[in-house]
């Protein structure tokens, strides 16, 4: 009896899975503007290069740290002969200023034990200064490691916020191609039923001899030629879902219901304002000015390499000393030391020709940067001469559906009076299908126009004003 249970009980757990399994997962209704937002929150690429942005930042916080190089170590030492031992202990703190200098200071104590004489005890504080001259003189070398993982960081940060951007006209692309292709289905189905009716009355006159042979066939031919245009569309709707999903970093067997945007209407500015708004808010073409600015600099580094190297260092120590610690602690004692070191290498062909190499980049960054400009100019105006031509095309097919569609009721009516044959209808239901599809095609179009458009001046999701031409920063 109980095998009996258990069997009724799987039995009805499999039941129970396989009507699951075949209730489609409820749909969840998004508008375009939600699945731009959601794909800029979860995108699995896009939050792959926000940790790279965010390692970036943690690279320039840790150059800055590093320049600065403030310390603060214990020191010591210990050790012992058969004469005797030492050992000595204290703190060193040290910090580099603005200028290049390292300044240290330290505090010691040690004692020194000899056999067979009396103990030495010595207290020192000392203060150390080591100025570069010349060549490494001042914050421009000073800072440079962390000015240089500083413009690393904003160049990933500029890089990113236009993968933002992008991410947003794919969203648009794969939103409106989803719309596109459930609307296709919709008239693939409405055209496969259209021409089934229209078959079955060609077949019907076929017996009776009032339509030809031919017809009948040609018409047959459409109904198979429609059945798999509507599975492959099918197909293609299952495939782009997917995408859509990826994109949004949602699970891939998720379902939208997509809600028609409305066609963005934009207040086209001229060609001269339009390239003025794109280097206004583009950040690859403020990380282009940026370029010039960084090979500005690396020349005034090369050149700073043809000086000599030289180091200025000034020690002053206060110290005690005495068998007790209480005679090293007067530190009633001191000495000091100023000296000048250099490391002049005569041979200087080497960094000539490195400062030459960097005015030759440096030029070739501001060349660089007018191609950028030029490339934008471009861009921008061949964005704009397509948003007009997609919106003057729609209202083409939509004239165009129009008229295909009154064709095709005319043909229709003709045939079913017995006025016209069966190849006029399937011609005029082919034409109107088409034109369907275009005006569908056009729609998409001139939506993606826009957003595109957007793209390209900068506008479609706004970088941070410091990381743009011009801002703070």
């Amino acid at each position: 009896m109980w095998k009996g249970v258990q069997a009724a009980a799987l039995a009805a757990v499999l039941s129970a899975a396989q009507v699951l399994a075949a209730e489609p997962a409820a749909a969840e209704r998004i508008t375009l503007d939600e699945a731009i937002e959601g794909a800029l929150l979860h995108n699995l690429d896009l939050a792959q290069s926000a940790r790279d942005v965010q390692g970036n930042r943690l690279a320039a916080e840790a150059a800055q740290v590093r320049v600065v190089d403030f310390q603060v170590a214990p020191e010591g030492a210990a050790g012992a002969t058969d004469a005797g031992g030492d050992w000595q202990g204290g703190l060193r703190a040290g910090v580099t200023v603005p200028t290049g200098a390292r300044l240290e200071a330290v505090g010691l104590a040690r004692q020194i034990e000899v056999e067979g004489a009396a103990d030495l005890r010595r207290q020192e504080l000392r203060v150390e200064i080591s100025q570069p001259l010349f060549r490494n003189f001042g914050p421009l070398v000073r800072n440079e490691p962390a000015v240089a993982a500083d413009e690393t960081w904003r160049a990933a940060r500029r890089a990113w916020e236009r993968e933002r951007s992008g991410l947003a006209v794919r969203v648009a692309e794969c939103y409106e191609s989803l719309i596109r292709l459930r609307r296709q289905i919709e008239r693939d189905e409405a055209f496969a039923a259209r021409i089934e009716r229209l078959w079955a009355l060609a077949d019907a006159r076929e017996r009776q001899g009032r339509t030809e042979r031919t017809e009948v066939m040609r018409l047959d031919l459409q109904r198979g030629e429609a059945q798999m245009n509507l599975e492959a569309r099918r197909a293609q709707l299952d495939i782009r879902s997917r995408e859509f999903a990826d994109l949004l970093g949602r699970p891939l067997d998720a379902v939208f219901l997509l809600v028609p945007p409305p066609l963005l209407d934009l207040d086209l500015p001229g060609p001269e304002q339009a390239l003025a708004t794109a280097m206004a808010g583009r950040p690859d073409y403020a990380q282009a000015l940026d370029d010039i600015l960084t090979a500005d600099r690396q020349v005034l580094l090369a050149r700073r390499d043809l000086w000599p190297d030289l180091s200025l260092t000034a020690r002053h120590s206060t110290y005690g000393e005495g068998g007790d610690w209480s005679d090293a602690g007067r530190l009633d004692q001191e000495d000091w030391f100023v000296g000048i070191v250099g490391d002049v290498n005569l041979n200087r062909r080497s960094a000539r020709l490195d400062a030459e190499r960097s005015e030759l980049e440096a030029e070739g960054r501001r060349q660089v940067a007018e191609l950028v400009r030029r490339q934008l100019a471009m861009e921008v105006h061949e964005a704009l001469t397509q948003y007009r031509r997609d919106r003057s095309e729609l209202v083409l097919a939509g004239r165009n559906r129009e008229l295909a569609a009154n064709r095709a009721e005319v043909a229709s009516a003709l045939y079913e009076a017995g006025r016209g044959s069966a190849d006029t209808v399937s011609d005029a239901e082919a034409d109107l299908l088409d034109a369907e599809l275009s005006e569908l095609g056009a729609r998409q179009a001139a939506s993606l126009a826009a957003y595109r458009l957007l793209h390209v001046l900068g506008r479609l999701v706004p970088a941070s004003p410091e990381l743009l031409a011009g801002g703070p920063g």
